[in-house]
């Protein structure tokens, strides 16, 4: 009776199941790596780009005017989150210092599947290492909290540590907003005296 094809694999010699095996660690990792979407290690190394231009007030990562009105300019963001929908630089025209960065990473009619991306995000993102030049590293840190369906509004910021220099009142953020039947994730990045700004994107 022939054996099963899985049989002869496994009979086979050492040497002959290195390729094998590692042919499915390759496979493996690759799923692991498509299943991950718009969370990937890129997006680390997105944010720390745009935490080193806060100091700038973003000026070095913006890219074509979106929109102007008399409480704002919007920016097309030259650093994106992969996979994101959309990645905005926003520059007050009140006090013309005032401004913020905001990337929409995804918009969702399933509260369920918005709360684990929410989940998802943060985990990826907490203690981020973020390596300014002149400067000790910092380390993005914040406390998770469940999102809960009956808000529609709810939100985890993190902020940098140690606090002290120019990121120290930095103030990273995200959060989970319906809107409509829909229900939107979003990122945002900006100063403590910025905040309304953002609220009002």
């Amino acid at each position: 009776m022939r054996k099963p094809l899985i049989w002869s694999i496994l009979d086979a010699n050492p040497n002959q199941m290195k390729p094998v095996i590692l042919a499915i660690i390759v496979v493996t990792c690759s799923i692991d790596l498509c299943a991950q979407g718009v969370f990937s290690n890129g997006t680390n190394t997105a944010l720390e780009r745009v935490i080193q231009d806060y100091p700038n007030q973003f000026r070095n990562i913006r890219g074509a005017l979106v929109i102007q009105n008399a409480r704002a300019t919007d920016y097309e963001s030259n650093v994106k989150i992969p996979g994101s929908q959309s990645c905005i630089v926003s520059q007050s025209n009140s006090s013309g210092k005032g401004a913020s960065w905001k990337a929409e990473l995804l918009t969702s009619s399933s509260f369920s599947d918005a709360s684990n991306k929410y989940t998802e995000f943060y985990n990826q993102i907490k203690n981020t290492i973020i390596k300014i030049q002149g400067a000790k590293p910092y380390i993005l840190t914040g406390q998770y909290s469940v999102p809960q369906r009956n808000k529609t509004y709810q939100a985890i910021i993190l902020n940098m540590l140690p606090a002290a220099g120019e990121l120290q009142k930095i103030r990273v953020e995200i959060s989970l907003e319906q809107q409509g039947s829909s229900w939107k994730l979003q990122l945002a990045i900006y100063d403590d005296a910025d905040q309304q700004l953002v609220r009002n994107q």
